[in-house]
């Protein structure tokens, strides 16, 4: 980053970044509905949606991030992945954060959402960036607190993916049972906020596997697969609970809820960063570390604009 980028990127107060690494340039943008113009966001929305139809051509995708809706893009979390030498968006991922009415889990949740990848790029290696990197870069900003995660999905890849890459995900296809912290999130976002993932009122949840029956008719109709182009793991019992458990005719989902900590972001570097990409990321982990001490501190200096309580905002002359 150029230095007057860099000092502005550390005074905003939602995480963006922007860097190389190999062939791709990677862009990420905290919830970009809040400091975005809208001409950028329908830029972003037209470009998401026209790679979202060659992923899924079968049918249109009517929730989350293709909608031109302020609120969902004021929590969402884009991760965008450009071919350096064409500039051509060839993948992205589209979290979302979840206000959630629950006594175990005052901080937000992160919902992985959705990620897809150009066919022509499939085997490209940008797998690591779209399932875990931007997580770790939020849960170092967060101050290394626990992040709370979830995720909706029937395709067994992604399913063994989200078990292995975080801590405490129920289900695993391992656990035997969730603990009250699992139910209590789950609970609260079936009954407030399925149409983060696009399930339908039709749909019902089964508390004791977690499944999600009918998932397939809230919008996301497009993305129901069969067991056989659901994409496999390479653990051979993630596919065999997925067959067991989930009923691909009607068109069922799991949904996983885990968490993102110190030890599994130890992890996640050693074995999923390639080598080659290391050094990219360390850069842009401190500089995401760097931002939760010296944006405080920034706010609080500066008393000429209201930080929302950062700092003493000096609207007026106490006497």
């Amino acid at each position: 980053m150029r230095p007057l980028a860099l000092i502005r990127s550390l005074t905003r107060r939602h995480m963006q970044l922007e860097f190389t690494s190999g062939p791709h340039r990677i862009r990420i943008l905290d919830r970009p509905g809040l400091s975005l113009p809208a001409s950028e966001q329908a830029a972003l929305r037209e470009a998401v949606s026209a790679l979202a139809m060659k992923v899924e051509p079968r049918g249109s995708l009517d929730y989350g991030v293709f909608l031109d809706d302020p609120v969902i893009w004021g929590s969402i979390v884009l991760t965008l992945i450009y071919d350096r030498e064409t500039g051509a968006l060839i993948a992205f991922n589209a979290l979302r954060w979840i206000e959630l009415d629950t006594d175990v889990s005052e901080a937000p949740v992160l919902h992985l959402g959705l990620a897809m990848v150009d066919p022509d790029y499939q085997s490209h290696g940008v797998s690591w960036i779209l399932y875990g990197l931007t997580v770790v870069l939020l849960f170092l900003r967060g101050g290394m607190r626990p992040l709370r995660i979830t995720s909706v999905s029937q395709v067994p890849a992604i399913i063994g993916r989200v078990a292995l890459s975080f801590a405490d995900v129920y289900p695993d296809a391992k656990q035997d049972r969730p603990r009250f912290r699992h139910l209590s999130i789950a609970r609260a976002i079936m009954r407030d906020h399925r149409d983060v993932f696009g399930v339908g009122d039709d749909a019902w949840f089964e508390e004791d596997g977690f499944v999600i029956r009918n998932a397939y008719t809230g919008g996301s109709d497009a993305m129901k697969k069969t067991y056989e182009e659901a994409a496999h793991h390479r653990e051979a019992y993630v596919n065999d609970h997925c067959a067991q458990v989930l009923d691909y005719a009607r068109g069922d989902d799991l949904l996983q809820v885990g968490q993102m900590d110190l030890p599994t972001a130890r992890a996640y570097f050693l074995r999923d960063v390639p080598r080659e990409s290391r050094r990219a990321v360390l850069m842009t982990a401190g500089f995401a570390i760097l931002q939760t001490w010296i944006v405080p501190l920034l706010c609080w200096l500066d008393t000429a604009r209201d930080w929302d309580g950062l700092q003493p905002y000096r609207s007026r002359r106490d006497v």
